[in-house]
């Protein structure tokens, strides 16, 4: 009989992920046919309003059949989808679907880390920058296209005016205006999508609770709950934008955008048309289109922002669903669910393992039957799928004892090996015009000169040394550095801290001293801690949650998700081994497993909360050691606890599932001890 071929979980999943791309897609596409009538020609709706005047003076009854007929009309074929409405609609879709594109292609779960700010700028690659940049600023030119497009000759958008037989062709300002404030608008949608992280899919991680029946890990809500909830805000926080960058490009547009378009504008144009060399430069400095036109601009600029928010909503929405098909685990249905889960849980790909990690704690906590499959499948190739799943599982849990111990020790840099000299040909040089270097003992005192050459040496020398000798502080010298300091302070410190620092000579020390030796942030010297406190320096600091987090989570990327579905699925399955082992061989496994989530436990609290990690000396809003419990505090970093609170409830939970067998297991003494200790249990509570 020939072996089943095992379905990669890459390729399950991809297909889930297309089926949540077209749902996300259909919303979207709703969202551009709403956008496609309210572009559309108004002609029609002029003339319904001027009927409606009509009816008005002459009581509606009046109106003639054929009328009537016409104003049906008009109003179906505004809005009819197989028409022009239909049309737009399909044209309009395209610029959300560059959104979607370039969600696609800069996807990841975790949350980015690094220990600051610039860190995290400087994680972003070139191609990522400009992959942003790039999608955004076509986006903003296809919609503005169709709806230059799609307005009507009253609206005046053509891009060339061309006036009476007898007059030259000009440039119309106003479709060159248009073209940069949408510009304009998808670079700023750009510097937001990388600031807040727009390409990250947000899984929520709930901490476990005996105050609810939920025994979920991620209570990801109903989708249409959701939208109800979030939607209105996004739409509104997208109209401020809008206008806000609007209000802006009244300024910009003139001094930085408007050469630039003109003359590119007038480039293309004269491919077709001939224009006089006056057409070169605009006319004026300010554009004759403000303030009227600029108000007609604020409608199409909300409406490109909404398109934008509206569509990366509806992707991270979709995409960030649980791994489940018709309320079943993606693998269900494969013809080798055990080891299609498991190339998943094996895969390098950040998205890949995520999603198979979590579809793991979900079959762990709710799916019997798939659990029974991994106690029972003991003679598959590489192992049983039971020994497998540990392997998976402690990998990820032990790689955070692993970063701690790296940030302890970090591993030397090591030098390129010397390579061996090479015999090199002899050069012929030329006549040496001073003595060659001396090779003696520096410290006995050296003759004194006989020659003008070395009278002269003797004498610079001297010289030098007085300088190098000489105190670290000069009355002139100090006088200079108060003039300096008295500049300097007078835009980040106070009239009182001025004069404070300026009489205490201890402190006007530190002021002119080098960095602290201490390296702590309270013997900061004050100029700098103001320095980084201000807007300029905030992105240099490098906070005490920011530093933890990027060494218990890991690098570029937050593995939050992945540490706690590990553990949850790790204790949940040992658990379980109790009833549905058939085997018995899982409770081999319980005193290796007890030990590693003992030993990540007090190692993360120590490091985390008993001084393991100091505050950097850039951490200026760090409370400093004379407030104990102020640091205390400090040193709670959220997604940290949710790691030890994940580590600590499943550690309880093993040790009171297999309290009749701890002593026969050989879990006791000095091992029970510690894990009794970690999980937070008294000490006459667990036996």
């Amino acid at each position: 009989m020939a072996a089943v071929q095992t379905r990669p979980y890459r390729r399950i999943l991809t297909s889930a992920l297309h089926r949540r791309f077209v749902h996300a897609s259909a919303l979207s596409l709703l969202v551009s046919y709403i956008i496609a009538i309210a572009i559309g020609e108004k002609s029609s709706c002029e003339y319904i309003s001027t009927l409606s005047g009509r009816a008005s003076k002459a009581q509606f009854q009046v109106l003639k059949y054929k009328e009537l007929i016409k104003i049906f009309y008009a109003v179906f074929w505004l809005w009819f989808p197989f028409g022009s409405c239909g049309v737009r609609t399909a044209l309009l879709f395209i610029s959300s679907l560059t959104i979607f594109v370039l969600r696609v292609s800069q996807m990841h779960i975790g949350s980015r880390t690094a220990s600051s700010s610039f860190g995290t700028l400087k994680s972003f690659t070139p191609l990522q920058i400009a992959q942003t940049f790039g999608w955004y600023i076509f986006s903003a030119w296809w919609f503005t296209v169709i709806y230059v497009w799609s307005s009507s000759s009253d609206s005046n958008l053509e891009l060339v005016k061309r006036g009476r037989p007898h007059e030259r062709p000009t440039l119309n300002e106003r479709p060159i205006y248009l073209h940069s404030f949408h510009a304009f608008l998808a670079c700023v949608q750009a510097v937001f999508h990388l600031y807040y992280d727009y390409d990250r899919i947000a899984v929520p991680i709930a901490e476990r609770s005996s105050k609810t029946d939920d025994e979920r890990t991620h209570p990801v809500p109903p989708t249409s709950k959701y939208l109800q909830g979030v939607l209105l805000p996004e739409l509104v926080a997208g109209a401020l934008r809008s206008v806000t960058v609007a209000a802006a490009s009244l300024v910009t547009y003139p001094i930085f955008f408007r050469g630039f378009a003109w003359s590119w504008s007038l480039y293309v144009a004269k491919l077709f048309f001939s224009f006089p060399r006056s057409a070169a430069e605009p006319h004026s400095f300010v554009p004759s289109i403000f303030p009227y036109f600029f108000f007609k601009t604020l409608a199409p600029g909300v409406m490109l922002v909404l398109s934008w928010q509206t569509a990366n909503l509806f992707y991270s929405v979709f995409i960030g669903k649980e791994p489940l098909k018709r309320g079943q685990p993606l693998t269900t249905e494969a013809k080798d669910p055990n080891g299609s889960l498991l190339s998943g849980l094996k895969a390098k790909k950040e998205i890949v393992k995520t999603f198979a990690l979590w579809e793991l704690s979900l079959i762990s906590q709710r799916v019997p039957d798939r659990r029974k499959a991994i106690f029972n499948e003991i003679d598959r190739e590489g192992g049983s799928a039971w020994s497998q799943v540990l392997a998976c599982t402690t990998d990820v849990i032990k790689a955070i004892n692993t970063r701690i111990e790296e940030s302890k020790n970090p591993a030397p840099v090591t030098k390129p090996l010397p390579q061996a000299e090479k015999s090199e040909p002899v050069l012929q040089t030329l006549p040496r015009l001073s003595e060659p270097i001396k090779d003696g003992n520096i410290f006995t005192t050296a003759p004194k000169g006989t020659s003008r050459q070395d009278k002269f040496g003797d004498a610079f020398s001297s010289a030098a040394k007085s300088f190098g000798q000489s105190e670290d502080w000069t009355p002139t010298a100090r006088a200079r550095v108060r003039d300096v300091f008295d500049r300097a302070s007078s835009a980040v410190l106070s009239p009182e801290q001025k004069q404070k620092y300026l009489g205490s000579p201890q402190k006007f020390k530190l002021l002119t001293g080098g960095p602290s030796t201490t390296h702590r942030p309270e013997d900061m010297n004050p100029v700098l801690a103001q320095i980084l406190r201000s807007p300029i320096g905030q992105p240099f600091r490098q906070t005490y949650a920011q530093r933890l987090s990027a060494i218990v989570l890991g690098t570029p990327e937050s593995s939050l998700s992945l540490i706690v579905d590990a553990v949850e699925s790790l204790t949940r399955l040992l658990i379980a081994s109790l009833a549905e082992d058939p085997y018995g061989k899982v409770q081999a496994d319980v005193p290796s497993a007890v030990r590693l989530l003992t030993q990540t436990t007090l190692a993360l609290n120590a490091f985390a909360h008993q001084g393991g990690l100091d505050a950097h000396w850039t951490d200026i809003n760090f409370p400093p050691s004379t407030d104990p419990q102020a640091q205390a505090a400090a040193r709670l970093v959220p997604d940290v606890e949710i790691v030890l609170a994940a580590l600590r409830s499943g550690l309880k939970d093993l040790l009171t599932a297999f309290r009749p067998y701890l002593r026969d297991i050989g879990i006791a003494g000095k091992d029970l001890r510690l894990a009794k200790e970690a999980a937070g249990i008294d000490g006459e509570e667990v036996l």
